[in-house]
């Protein structure tokens, strides 16, 4: 019988609205999807799949955990073809994390995982935050910000994507080039173009889209003192095989975190998907050892 309750799966979905605050303003909240019961253990996915890409990983935790897994503002009005925020950014996304958790009722400390652009959030959220987190699980977030300039004007890879994510403003349709290029500066290259119709064309024309709005990525300034003082958990995950770029901010965010652990999965920048068995045995035995 129990093993049977641990497959019941109860969700819901909370569809991105505006929030009023003390204040008066309006937030954002987002869309969210939960599983499970127990402590909460929030996922942001990365910045071209979303909540869906962390589907299976919350089916598998929700037995020991209440997840929610929360769909970024990019991908949300990517989906329903809707137009972002002319103001859009990573500080936005992140109040309306924190609005989402209000609305959902999480009012204990909570285990954040991310990974990409959901990773990015997770960690300002974790800095604006602390008293929100319990622990904080980064896979390779673009946090370019914790780079030193020079070191990334010097860098070709990470100057060159960093310089196209400039280019990908709020108000600005994608097009298959940058998406080809966006795709090829994370390490897959050699894509073309599918055909309408054809094999690989929905994913195509469903992914392209949540480019729009990932200027706000480079253009996030963020605190390294902030960092530096963060003193909850920190696992960073990162793919053996990743780019080099995303390879070296992990290891600036290990020296600059006072209490991190490391993890290496075999794959790429999207391990925590292709290694799905290995990612969630790390993070299992991490959430462990810090409840």
């Amino acid at each position: 019988m129990r093993a049977f309750l641990v497959e019941v799966v109860f969700m819901i979905a909370v569809l991105p609205c505006l929030g009023q605050t003390a204040s008066g303003r309006n937030r954002l909240v987002l869309e969210s999807f939960e599983s499970g019961s127990g402590a909460p253990l929030v996922m942001l996915g990365g910045g071209t799949r979303g909540a869906d890409e962390f589907i299976p990983h919350a089916r598998l935790l929700a037995g020991s955990y209440r997840t929610i897994r929360l769909q970024t503002l990019n991908i949300s009005r990517a989906q329903q073809k809707q137009p972002l925020p002319s103001d859009y950014s990573v500080d936005l996304e992140v109040a309306a994390v924190d609005e989402t958790l209000n609305r959902l009722g999480v009012r204990v400390p909570a285990d954040f995982v991310g990974h990409s652009l959901g990773a990015l959030i997770a960690l300002q959220f974790a800095l604006e935050h602390p008293e929100r987190v319990r622990s904080l699980t980064l896979a390779e977030p673009p946090a370019f910000w914790v780079v030193p300039k020079n070191e990334l004007e010097s860098t070709p890879d990470m100057r060159a994507m960093y310089e196209m994510l400039l280019t990908l403003g709020p108000n600005v349709e994608p097009t298959d080039d940058q998406w080809i290029r966006f795709r090829c500066l994370l390490g897959e290259c050699g894509l073309k173009r599918p055909e309408p119709g054809g094999a690989g064309w929905h994913e195509w024309v469903a992914r392209r889209p949540a480019l729009r709005g990932l200027s706000a990525v480079a253009e996030l300034q963020g605190d390294i003192n902030q960092l530096k003082s963060f003193r909850k958990p920190v696992l960073i995950v990162t793919g053996k095989n990743t780019v080099s770029f995303h390879r070296r901010i992990d290891e600036i965010l290990a020296v600059q975190c006072p209490l991190v652990e490391r993890l290496e999965l075999p794959g790429n920048h999207a391990a925590v998907v292709t290694a799905q068995e290995e990612f969630l045995n790390g993070l299992r035995s991490f959430l462990e050892r810090h409840r």
